[in-house]
């Protein structure tokens, strides 16, 4: 049987060769605040429900076939189907676009994890509370960073979580201290949380971050 369903392989931007799981953003992110947007399925249409800075990856969406495989990997996971790996994959990150939309599919992710344990797997979550609720179950495989500019921001500091704060800002920028992540790759391990920059505003690169 044909799968309806579908992983991305990308071989820019990470350091290596890299599998995304994505879904269609602001539909698949319950707790999503700052940054939330909706695009229309059928018509594309934006709607803009964000507080601060726009979602980057709700902008591919204006493409009908990425619009289009986003939605049919969430059609597929909303009935509760299991889904397989790709067999090559050795680094997968779990949604470049959405989010974990309820504790069943959190847990499916870290069973996933679990069955695949010379995989590593990443994700940004702003559905912290699901975290929080396995917080002593997470697979040594996978990195979680909770997103600032939810709605359940107060949980980060409460738990001490590692964290990814977006920046649109660059004096603010500055002034976090918080290193820059520019390719995953401190999403990718350790537990020491960084900032990114808002993919909408052009900022003057610099080539060191102290």
């Amino acid at each position: 049987m044909e799968k309806t369903y579908k992983f991305q392989k990308k071989k820019t931007y990470y350091k290596q060769e890299t599998y995304e799981f994505n879904l269609p953003a602001g539909h698949s992110c319950p707790f999503a605040n700052d940054c939330k947007i909706k695009v229309d399925r059928i018509t594309g249409k934006f709607n803009n429900l964000s507080k601060k800075y726009r979602c980057y990856a709700a902008s591919s969406e204006r493409f009908p076939g990425v619009r289009e495989s986003r939605w049919k990997n969430y059609d597929y996971v909303l009935k509760n189907k299991d889904i397989e790996i790709p067999k090559n994959a050795t680094h997968i990150r779990i949604h470049s676009s959405g989010d974990f939309f309820s504790q069943d599919y959190f847990d499916m992710w870290l069973e996933i994890c679990r069955e695949n344990p010379k995989v590593k797997f990443w994700a940004f979550t702003k559905s912290i509370q699901f975290w929080i609720n396995r917080i002593n179950k997470i697979p040594n495989n996978l990195t979680l960073q909770a997103s600032y500019g939810s709605l359940q921001d107060e949980l980060i500091s409460k738990h001490n979580l590692k964290y990814a704060k977006v920046f649109s800002d660059y004096d603010q920028f500055i002034k976090s201290k918080l290193p820059l992540d520019t390719n995953d790759s401190l999403a990718q391990e350790g537990e020491k949380s960084f900032a990114l920059l808002d993919n909408t505003k052009k900022f003057i690169r610099i080539s060191t971050i102290n």
